[in-house]
């Protein structure tokens, strides 16, 4: 059993110990001691020891090797072979009359005679012998020859395993240290233990700031720690500087700069001790040094003194090649008291940072300038930027522990308040309160005279873009009219983004007429220095219009890093995934956006991501998926009023209900998301929930409610939007148009350019238009649309309507069957090799790292495998791997090629 320091393996061998003794096995065990690894047979001794009594059962000569090599007896010291035959002799016979089990851990310090006897033993027992579990760390098995020894590798936990144990041990702990210690654990069990365990009840909280430097307890002192203090002190600060600057390629070469420049001798040798102690790695030709897990990498930065720490920053400051906001940063960490100069230089920096769209990088160089500042105002000032930019990258308890309590006055800091009050606590009223003063006098709100004085500070336009976009979303999604008549008198204050996001979220159902080229034109002006508002602004119009994946790809090139960390990317790539029909992808990202929102104490935008997941579940007919969404979503949304996000519950119960085949449900639902005969503004899921209403009402017989809903549609202008809801809009014309003309109106929907890439839309049209047929008994037409729905609900996992379509296809002749369950569609070669890995033990990283990916492709590829295999959880993936391998082979007793399981028929 290897794995690194810390992952489990004494638990695990705790664990076996147990089991041992309940199968009635006596339990032998067996510690490699570092004190001891240079005295021979000290481990021998903790085997043969508690065997005493069988010695004199053995031949004479084998007992007096034993005695003579334990030291019982004087004696010329016995050759190897002669002892290692004693040794296996007296555990054989031991074995006989006490079944036993012997349990060793860190075998890379046993002594080397000890080594080579149980190396014997281990080649020679087999059948009624003791059992032998063996336990090293990583690359350390020591002088015991493990090559023909079955090996299994304990991994790190997977993500929501750390975060389980991390909750059950530290239930109370605060969310942004939270995910400060499973950032620096990385799966490690050990340190979600031990980490916040060395930290105050304050600290703990979040009452209290942590230390820079999160403390060791003892487990992770002696795994991570003392092999970095038996380093000398060249060799220590060289990795302190080298834990400073990163690790990419060439760091090496950056670290022989730092040190050459601060004219500190330093020969590369000596990292020799560090990387043979397996603290780092060494690649010669990348010139690249690596630790060998995170923790090796804290460990050097808490065990070096503070003075250490400011001479590894000046040595980086003073190097050549770094730029000035390398320069800043380090030199900002470098001086140990205020300095305005300083401080200016780094507020600079974070400038820059801002521009490239690195919010956090900002974040935090604006936070060490605050204390580097002289004086009361700037250090309040610059506080209050570090709030804001922490809000730009989502970071919301960061944005709140920056505020420090209170409304401020600045505009910046008032904007960082209202990230906090919307996106932690859901408060309309407390975002216009602060806000609204920022944009103009206009009419005030019961409250707003509570808030602070405005600091008269001149107010950019990104800065009231955001806050712009906070009133916005305040506003929309707690469906308050009086509230959203105000943004109305401010659109004159705000970027021309702004305005074209306003539009197009102002009118859902029907953009005015030459959105869609104002949003090409101003696409086209982007440039890679574009304010991050700038960004959101053109993103969420995109979605609105249905063509962010078209522009996507674009606006990545152009803007790299601050695209990707625009703060509504991961959100409009989760929407885009679900619109298009990749709906494992937007499960994938919805779960992973969620998790990170709440990471963060963004409960708004965590509900957001679980309104995609209910989308999904609810096509599906996924009730469980679907019931534990619903219960999130309502778990914010009801307690603060945030009716727009919960009355969008009712959407996905309709469709869900409609997959039943329920239309009387999914009436009633539907006719709670959007009343027949009105397509409200500002409610984004009511031209989603279009169709679902007028199929309800026509197979209800509420032909009436039908048509006034369709020519609400119409008179909205809700085909200029895009493809997608000229679809939509289309078909709904169809389901209500007389005689032969429905089959025209039909065919010219589905034959629109581009209309098959919506394919949940296109599916149900194909599903319609084939029902339509076959009511006509044109069977022969009907067959080719319905068996395209099934196999494009096939596709997406929406099983119940699969089984609609095949039930139509079966009622014009044809004789369908159902996908066997684990086969609903193909499981491509790369999906297959990710799921045996996975079923294997690995994790998402492991995988990566194995088939040279990334950890979220390989979780794309995992989660698309699930529907497949008829599963939810990879604790389900080996047997359902199994399963499928079994099914594909015949009863004639052929076996399935070792690590082959065969994809499905297309159907």
């Amino acid at each position: 059993m290897v794995g690194d320091p810390g992952v489990g393996k004494s638990a695990l061998v705790a664990h076996v110990a147990a089991r041992a003794r309940e199968a009635g096995l006596e339990v032998m065990r067996l510690v490699g001691l570092e004190s001891e690894h240079d005295l021979a047979f000290s481990t021998l001794h903790q085997l043969v020891d508690p065997l005493a009594g069988y010695v004199e059962r053995l031949r004479s000569h084998q007992a007096a090797v034993l005695e003579q090599a334990l030291a019982c007896r004087d004696g010329d010291r016995p050759s190897r072979l002669a002892l290692s035959s004693a040794v296996l002799e007296l555990v054989r016979r031991a074995a006989q009359e006490r079944p036993f089990a012997v349990l060793a851990e860190d075998i890379h310090w046993i002594d080397v005679p000890s080594a080579e006897v149980l190396t014997f033993m281990l080649r020679r027992l087999s059948g009624g012998g003791p059992r032998f579990l063996l336990a090293a760390r990583t690359g350390r098995t020591g002088p015991i020859d493990t090559r023909d020894v079955p090996r299994l590798n304990v991994a790190t936990l997977e993500p929501g395993a750390a975060r389980e144990l991390l909750d059950l041990r530290h239930p109370k702990l605060d969310q942004s240290l939270r995910r400060r210690v499973l950032a620096e654990a990385q799966g490690n069990a050990m340190a979600l233990v031990e980490l916040p365990a060395q930290l105050t009840p304050a600290q703990r909280e979040g009452s209290q700031e942590p230390p820079a430097h999160l403390p060791f307890g003892p487990g992770l002192n002696d795994a991570f720690a003392e092999p970095v203090r038996r380093l000398d002190a060249g060799a220590r600060m060289a990795l302190l500087t080298a834990a400073l600057t990163g690790e990419h390629a060439g760091n090496l070469a950056g670290l022989r700069a730092a040190m050459a420049g601060a004219g500190q001798s330093w020969e590369e040798e000596c990292l020799d001790p560090a990387a043979a102690g397996g603290v780092i790695h060494l690649d010669h030709a990348a010139g690249k040094l690596t630790f060998r897990h995170p923790l090796f990498r804290a460990a050097v930065l808490s065990t070096s003194p503070s003075a250490w720490h400011r001479v590894a920053h000046a040595n980086l400051a003073g190097a050549q090649g770094g730029g000035p906001d390398w320069c800043a940063w380090h030199l900002a960490h470098a001086v140990e008291y205020p300095d305005e100069s300083v401080a200016d230089g780094l507020v600079s920096a974070a400038r820059r940072f801002l521009a490239r769209g690195e919010a956090a990088q900002a974040a935090a160089a604006f936070r060490r300038a605050a204390q580097l500042s002289g004086e009361e105002p700037a250090r309040i000032r610059r506080m209050e930027q570090s709030a804001l930019a922490a809000g730009r990258a989502g970071l919301v308890a960061t944005t709140q522990r920056a505020l420090a309590g209170g409304v401020p006055s600045s505009p910046e800091g008032r904007t960082a308040a209202g990230y906090v009050m919307l996106h932690r606590d859901g408060d309309a009223d407390g975002v216009f309160r602060t806000l609204a003063p920022l944009l103009g006098d206009g009419v005030q709100t019961s409250h707003e005279h509570d808030a602070p004085p405005l600091d008269p500070a001149p107010l950019d336009e990104a800065t009231l873009d955001e806050a712009f976009f906070l009133l916005l979303d305040a506003a929309m999604w707690t469906d308050r009219p009086a509230l959203w008549t105000r943004l109305h008198t401010w659109l004159g204050h705000v970027s021309p983004a702004a305005r074209l996001c306003f539009e197009t979220v102002n009118s859902p159902a029907a953009t005015p007429h030459g959105t869609r080229r104002e949003l090409e034109r101003h696409s086209a002006l982007l440039r890679p220095d574009s304010p991050a508002p700038v960004i959101e602004g053109l993103v969420r119009a995109s979605i609105a219009l249905d063509c962010f994946g078209g522009h996507e790809g674009a606006w990545r090139t152009l803007l790299g890093s601050a695209f990707d960390n625009s703060r509504t990317v991961g959100l409009a790539r989760c929407w885009d995934a679900y619109l298009r029909g990749d709906w494992e992808r937007a499960r994938t990202l919805s779960h992973e956006g969620r998790l990170r929102s709440e990471e963060r104490l963004d409960h708004f935008g965590a509900s957001l991501f679980d309104h995609v997941a209910a989308l999904v579940a609810a096509g599906r007919g996924d009730e469980e998926a679907l019931a534990q969404a619903h219960r999130r979503i309502d778990a914010f949304a009801s307690p603060r009023q945030v009716s727009l996000l919960a009355s969008a519950v009712p959407e996905t119960l309709a469709r869900a209900a409609a997959g039943r085949g329920d239309f009387e449900e999914a009436y009633a639902q539907a006719a709670a998301c959007t009343r027949p005969g009105r397509l409200p503004r500002a409610v984004p899921h009511a031209p989603r929930a279009f169709l679902d209403l007028i199929e309800a009402a026509v197979r209800t017989g509420r032909v009436h409610e039908a048509r006034l809903h369709l020519e609400a549609g119409r008179t909205a202008g809700m085909g200029g939007v895009s493809v997608r809801h000229r679809l939509i809009l289309g078909l709904g014309t169809a389901l209500l148009a007389d005689g032969a003309s429905a089959g025209e109106r039909y065919q010219e929907a589905l034959a629109l350019p581009g209309a098959a890439q919506w394919a949940w839309e296109h599916a149900r049209g194909q599903l319609l238009y084939g029902e339509w047929l076959r009511r006509r008994r044109a069977n022969t037409t009907a067959r080719p649309h319905l068996t395209a729905a099934a196999a494009a609900f096939d596709r997406l996992g929406a099983a119940q309507w699969a089984r609609r379509a095949r039930g139509e296809l079966r009622s014009t002749g044809v004789a369908v069957s159902a996908p066997e369950p684990g086969k609903t569609a193909a499981i491509t070669p790369r999906e297959l090799r990710i799921a045996e890995l996975a079923a294997g033990g690995l994790s998402n990283k492991e995988i990566g790292r194995r088939l040279n990916i990334s950890s979220h492709t390989a979780a794309s590829h995992l989660y698309r495998v699930f529907p497949k295999l008829g599963i939810t959880s990879r604790a389900a993936l080996r047997d359902a791997l199994r399963q499928a391998e079994d099914r594909a082979w015949p009863r004639n007793g052929r076996q399935a090629p070792p690590g082959r399981v065969p994809t499905a028929p297309s159907a």
